[in-house]
């Protein structure tokens, strides 16, 4: 079973743009960095390492790149099912729905983008997260998310704030305001983490309903195809 279009050439196309998609947004946004042009934060002082360290330390980076790993994975075998794979596709689904909301309903209005950078940042918090959902929904595969999955997930998302925190704490660089530990203080940098978590974790259980409720669509749908042959 694959998903609600079960057409593995269709999927198969879907899942290519996806990934075309990824490479392009984060492949330009690097180059910006590298280039050391304005990505909607100004241009940095830093040495070309740690700026490149920087951008790979952003939350939505790395949900996009999750995301063109398992969708890439997906391009090879659209029925594609294993532990691991399970694991870093919730991840990525969780971490790139989260992506979007957070950006577009806290983050956006503390970044000002032009020209291709404005192009390449719409790419990584919107038309990325965008095709991977809806890939998600009409190509699955489903069945495919389960709890066990998706706590081993959430792994990633709390190494990554405690991480975030530390480097922080050592270098004074932090890629999102609500873990600034220096502004904020301990407590409420605290209270935000595991308020990110939570909000995580709970997209994922929307998307383990959906995947049960697909799921049980589609072998409902089969079994009635079976009784009218």
């Amino acid at each position: 079973m694959i998903g609600i279009i079960p057409n593995r050439t269709l999927a198969r196309f879907w899942h290519a743009a996806t990934v075309l998609l990824v490479i392009l947004s984060v492949g330009t946004q690097l180059l910006l960095v590298i280039g050391n042009v304005n990505i909607g934060f100004g241009p940095s002082n830093a040495p070309l390492g740690q700026r490149i360290f920087e951008f790979f330390s952003y939350f939505t980076v790395e949900s996009n790149i999750f995301v063109g790993v398992a969708t890439g994975m997906l391009f090879m075998r659209p029925d594609r099912d294993g532990a691991f794979w399970r694991v870093l596709r919730i991840g990525s689904m969780f971490g790139i729905t989260v992506t979007l909301a957070i950006y577009h309903f806290i983050l956006s209005p503390l970044a000002a983008f032009t020209g291709i950078a404005s192009a390449s940042n719409i790419g990584l918090h919107y038309v990325v997260p965008i095709f991977a959902i809806l890939g998600w929904i009409f190509f699955g595969p489903h069945p495919r998310v389960t709890w066990r999955a998706l706590l081993l997930a959430a792994l990633w998302p709390a190494s990554y704030i405690v991480l975030t925190i530390a480097q922080g704490a050592v270098t004074g660089f932090y890629p999102y305001p609500f873990v600034n530990i220096t502004k904020l203080g301990f407590t409420t940098v605290a209270v935000n983490g595991v308020g990110v978590i939570l909000l995580l974790l709970a997209v994922g259980a929307l998307y383990l309903l959906l995947d049960n409720l697909i799921a049980r669509r589609q072998t409902t749908k089969h079994a009635d195809a079976l009784l009218t042959r």
